[in-house]
């Protein structure tokens, strides 16, 4: 069927506040070069992510809990819960592959405003920021629309017979057309650090072309996400299955940390690492063309702040295992010191992917062959979270607290400091937990450290790592609604049992379930 899509922006700036410096736990920048501040999700997180967010539920046939009307009676209509939620769950995909948090949630409000948008776009059939009225079209009614696309990204899509709204996701993240490839407004919007609620809108008009409207630009989230840039594609495992030949690259930097960067001065290097085929693109690249070298410096108020936006020539698909490496030069730091920016990138599809470390191997433990939790027990062996040794794993005794927490943080790459002399080996671990706001007993009582670690104890330090203030029944139901766990019996708060104790082979298949259902540590500064 032909398909159509078109998608626009406008310039909106915003101002935030100073971010503290963060250094990534899985850096790739080499000595004397910086590197994004941001975690790179690991090869199951990715693929858990995709099945669990970029495969939408709801009947894309039947959008709508209450119908638009796009000639009078004018009526803004409204879209389901579900079919919303998919969208939403495409732009928490985007933001998670992009090693940022990947809570963002649909407001009421604004999820109305943005129908009043789309509305209005369908009902002129004037795909633009700044729509006339129609004749008959009541005052109100399009004072709120204009607000609506005044303030929005926007998406036009003809004879595509799909998830309109899921789809407008993939179109403003793609924004490599000739007409948004040098600003890429619409990505730099969706991965906006501070982005914290969204509000989504469609609507078709008489011609059969549908409109939706994206309200995102938000800064509402509580917490600070340390940050030195964002890069798209990010540093680390990256999913083919959203990035084409024909895309753009670009990294948003921080405008706290780096001054105003110039066109004239930045320099790209991209090397392919398998032929050491090298793009060096510069300001003599800055005639956007479909599909040919682009390099950019775009310095107005999209998202967090200026970008660097690029694109070599020749590659017609990435491929899984292709590996790139990155490097900007001819940036400054706010204090007018230079800055190189250095990451790799290795190409990996996420709806094939399949992580050897998942598949059982062997261990030297004697007490394993045929206990239950044998496959998570060679897994956390062969992730370097348990230690292999010759000898008994003891998979039925309980877990102290502090062994959990060492194989919860080591599960994450975090890497804590040996104790000092004198000090129990897990002070350091607990010095971690309590600067990162972690829910945990023994960081104030440190004589439960020795002590076996309660279920319920462990989902109170799971949801306060995610960044989730929930304690009893509450962390439990987090946990257990985001998959993280299927309870001890049943997946419920009486099934998951939190009074009880947890064993060893019990925390190996805990954390395996984790990092498969893709949960990440919320990185505070």
């Amino acid at each position: 069927m032909f398909r159509r899509f078109t998608v626009f922006f406008i310039v909106f700036t915003l101002t935030f506040s100073l971010l503290p410096v963060f250094e990534a736990p899985h850096a790739s920048a080499t000595s004397g070069e910086r590197s994004s501040g941001l975690p790179a999700r690991t090869g199951e997180q990715i693929a858990a992510q995709w099945a669990k967010l970029m495969q939408p539920k709801a009947d894309y046939r039947k959008p709508y809990s209450t119908a638009p009307a796009t000639s009078k009676p004018y009526a803004a209509g409204a879209l389901r819960n579900d079919y919303i939620q998919d969208g939403v769950n495409a732009i928490n995909f985007y933001r998670f592959i992009s090693g940022l948090p990947y809570d963002v949630t649909a407001a009421a409000e604004l999820n109305k405003q943005a129908q009043h948008g789309a509305v209005l776009l369908a009902a002129t059939g004037q795909f633009t920021h700044y729509p006339k009225p129609s004749s008959d079209m009541p005052q109100d009614f399009y004072e709120q629309g204009y607000a609506a696309t005044t303030s929005s990204n926007i998406y036009s899509s003809y004879g595509y017979d799909d998830h309109i709204v899921a789809r407008s996701i993939d179109a403003y993240m793609e924004d490599s057309d000739v007409g948004n490839l040098n600003r890429v407004g619409h990505r730099r919007w969706i991965l906006n650090p501070p982005l914290q609620r969204v509000g989504l809108g469609q609507a078709e008009g008489n011609d059969g072309t549908s409109y939706s409207a994206l309200k995102v630009f938000d800064s509402s989230r509580s917490a600070s996400t340390p940050f030195h840039y964002v890069a798209y594609p990010a540093e680390g495992l990256f999913p083919i299955e959203v990035f084409k030949g024909t895309y753009a690259w670009s990294v948003s930097i921080n405008p706290d940390e780096y001054a105003e960067p110039s066109l004239k001065n930045v320099k790209i290097s991209l090397k392919r690492v398998a032929d050491n085929k090298t793009w060096t693109l510069t300001s003599a690249n800055n005639q956007a063309t479909v599909g040919g070298a682009y390099m950019n410096v775009e310095n107005s108020g999209y998202g967090s702040g200026p970008a660097i936006i690029f694109r070599p020539n020749g590659i017609t698909a990435y491929t899984a295992g292709d590996k790139f490496e990155v490097t900007i030069t001819g940036l400054k730091s706010t204090l007018g010191a230079s800055q190189t920016i250095h990451y790799a990138v290795e190409f990996m599809s996420a709806a094939r992917y399949v992580a050897s470390s998942n598949a059982p191997g062997t261990t030297r433990f004697t007490d394993i062959a045929k206990h239950w939790a044998k496959p998570a027990i060679e897994w956390a062996a062969g992730q370097g979270i348990v230690s292999d040794i010759q000898g008994p794993f003891r998979p039925d005794d309980n877990v102290k607290e502090e062994e959990f927490l060492r194989m919860f943080l080591e599960s994450a790459d975090v890497t804590v400091a040996p104790a000092e002399a004198g000090a129990r080996w897990s002070a350091k671990y607990y010095d971690y937990a309590e600067n990162k706001g972690y829910n945990l007993p023994g960081i104030e009582r440190e004589q439960l450290r020795p002590e076996p670690i309660t279920r319920l104890s462990v989902a109170e330090l799971v949801a306060s790592a995610a960044g989730q203030a929930y304690t009893g029944d509450e962390a439990i139901r987090y946990l257990v609604d985001n998959g993280y766990s299927k309870g001890k019996t049943a997946a419920t708060v009486a099934g998951y049992a939190g009074s009880d104790p947890l064993t060893r082979a019990e925390a190996a298949q805990f954390i395996r379930n984790l990092i498969e259902a893709g949960f990440t540590l919320l990185t505070r500064g």
